[in-house]
């Protein structure tokens, strides 16, 4: 062998054996050990979800052999909005925990634990439950106490996540007429009820908006503020069937109310109102392109023909027109 390639073998394999001595000698040197998981399953094999927090408790079920999610409600299950859903199986299938902050814990409540403001279930198809609480923000506020049920480590887990977890119990991811993630993701807005039309559009790369009716005007910013949150997200009483086969019954075959949003990630998302419900309460209602037969509280449908009866234009400029 070349004894150049003799020497230079020798010095690696010096050099190795020296730093894994170094290690094993100097066991007070920091080691980074792998995140703890507070459990680890196949989010597949999820098949329950119960989420309480804020005095609001909301079951989540998979059928048997499918994949898709319900949300369970006084014994009537619907269907979830899997925009909104989305990997929501994924992140409890194993919830990665930022610190192990004790072994054991003999006072639950100094951390919010007892009773915890979060309590989460999940159940696999085998029957096992992994129950585990979540309880008060950490100081530096990035962070929540946790525990999982029959271990008994303190944990913490990120409040972003805790957070996302949560609105599974404060805002369940209903079915809705249509999705628009943020309101500023509305460029154009479009109502018509009984003949009367009219646009509303954001200004290019800006907040401010516009009204295009009988006459051309901003908007009155306080009534905007409210109006078009309410707008991305629209509330839903019922969903009343997953067909609809005589639109004409709900008048929805020639529907006094079309609106259309318009944004800049999706095609416009365009729906009817048609009657009211035989209770006053709601209004019937349905996405052009889809089947599924909606119901809308009657307060959100009146606010939306609104639009297009009395558009909110600033003080005083109510009555202008074309001619000034």
């Amino acid at each position: 062998m070349n004894i150049r390639l003799t020497i230079m073998l020798v010095f690696v394999l010096a050099l190795f054996g020296g730093t894994f001595l170094w290690f094993q000698f100097n066991p007070n040197q920091e080691r980074i050990p792998n995140q703890p998981w507070l459990y680890k399953i196949d989010d597949s094999s999820i098949v329950h979800i119960e989420v309480s927090n804020g005095g609001l408790t909301v079951n989540y079920d998979k059928k048997p052999g499918g994949t898709t999610w319900y949300i369970q409600d006084e014994g009537e299950e619907t269907e979830v909005l899997i925009e909104k859903w989305g990997g929501t199986p994924l992140l409890l299938s194993g919830p990665q925990v930022n610190r192990v902050l004790a072994k054991s814990f003999d006072n639950p409540a100094a951390y919010g634990l007892d009773p915890p403001a979060s309590v989460i279930k999940v159940t696999e198809r085998t029957g096992i439950v992994y129950e585990f609480h979540m309880g008060d923000p950490t100081p530096d506020g990035q962070n929540q106490y946790a525990r999982l049920v029959g271990d008994p480590q303190l944990f913490s887990v990120p409040q972003i996540w805790a957070q996302v977890i949560n609105r599974l119990a404060l805002e369940p991811p209903y079915v809705r007429l249509y999705y628009v993630a943020l309101s500023n993701s509305i460029d154009a807005i479009g109502v018509e009820h009984n003949d009367l039309y009219v646009e509303y559009h954001r200004q290019l790369g800006g907040q401010e908006w516009t009204i295009t009716g009988d006459s051309e005007s901003s908007v009155a910013s306080d009534l905007w503020q409210e109006i078009l949150p309410s707008l991305t997200v629209p509330p839903i009483a019922q969903i009343l069937s997953d067909t609809i086969d005589s639109p004409a019954d709900y008048g929805l075959e020639e529907p006094q109310t079309r609106v259309e949003i318009a944004t800049r990630e999706e095609r416009p998302y365009i729906f009817h109102l048609g009657n009211t419900t035989t209770d006053g309460e709601n209004r019937y209602a349905q996405r052009r392109g889809r089947q599924e037969l909606f119901t809308v509280p009657e307060t959100w449908a009146k606010m939306v023909e609104g639009l297009a009866l009395e558009p909110p234009y600033p003080p005083q400029e109510g009555q202008k027109t074309d001619s000034g």
